[in-house]
């Protein structure tokens, strides 16, 4: 089992100590409850104090429409409908803490700060959002064709989202590909410079990801789905991770009936060869920065 400074090998992390996964997805119902509840405590027990799980709503689309704004690949164990925050905030009062639930945007309609304020008063921590385009790096349909709007309607719904991510000092998880759209992620961040956002997956495309990171030390990027690159270019991703020290977090990109493969994600940083004082600040320090007052109190 996996042991850090300060955690006994087989304990539960000290409040406030442990390490935080930011980027998990739920697509898993209430029959798999005592599953997630199970593979948690696992966690716990290798160090980990939370885990940060997206959910999904749909309030008007059907199954085909909305499985036109999902990968392929995903493998759905939950609602039907993809309308899942009711199970995932379920699995995040049986978890005492330890799921820190995000609203995933993708299919919002409507009132956005209404909308929004609704699902904050029934329990959800932060904001996941997507920038998805008709044209997008993971392949699917796009938001203004699904919705039979204009980008520029679009684009004026998430700007609302970052808007109100702001002023109600909430995580924002923001999935966008630099190599696309590096200039509408900097005005996003530009606009709404008090934001807590992490853009996942290193900005799809380091390279052009790295300027929005230089320009602003306030923004938050993670490792999710990037296992394999880890593996196969260690050399190119530590000196990428050591270079962004203060903003990297750990991220996995799983789904809640799989957490055990968050593991995975801990071993291939160690195996980079990090100092422990980075290590610390990736999984720990900056996944709380992050996260900020979305975390329980008693462990800030």
């Amino acid at each position: 089992m996996l042991t850090r400074s300060g955690v006994e090998q087989g304990s539960a992390p000290a409040q406030g100590a442990g390490f935080i996964d930011v980027h998990t997805h739920c697509f898993t119902g209430s029959a798999r409850a005592q599953q997630v509840l199970e593979q948690s405590g696992e966690l716990r027990r290798s160090g980990f104090s939370h885990i940060v799980a997206i959910g999904m709503v749909n309030t008007r689309l059907s199954h085909e429409e909305i499985r036109n704004l999902i990968p392929d690949w995903v493998e759905n164990r939950g609602n039907p409908l993809y309308h899942e925050l009711d199970e995932l905030l379920e699995h995040a009062r049986r978890s005492d803490g330890f799921i820190i639930p995000l609203v995933d945007t993708r299919a919002l309609w409507g009132d956005v700060a209404g909308t929004l304020s609704g699902y904050i008063e029934q329990g959800v921590r932060g904001i996941k959002g997507i920038w998805l385009t008709d044209v997008n790096d993971i392949g699917v349909k796009g938001v203004p064709k699904t919705f039979g709007i204009t980008l520029k309607e679009y684009r004026r719904r998430e700007w609302e989202i970052f808007s109100y991510a702001q002023e109600n000092d909430l995580p924002l998880l923001y999935h966008m590909d630099a190599r696309e759209h590096a200039d509408t992620m900097a005005a996003m961040v530009q606009d709404f410079p008090r934001v807590r956002v992490n853009f996942p997956h290193f900005g799809i495309g380091r390279k052009p990801f790295a300027k929005i990171l230089d320009d602003h030390p306030g923004v938050y990027t993670d490792m999710a789905n990037l296992l394999p690159h880890l593996k196969k270019n260690p050399e190119s991703y530590r000196d990428f991770i050591i270079h962004y020290q203060d903003q990297v977090c750990l991220g996995s990109d799983t789904f809640m009936y799989d957490l055990g493969a968050i593991v995975q994600y801990l071993e291939a940083l160690r195996g980079l060869g990090l100092s422990e004082e980075v290590l610390h600040k990736v999984c720990s320090v900056n996944p709380r920065a992050f996260l900020g007052k979305a975390l329980p109190q008693a462990t800030l």
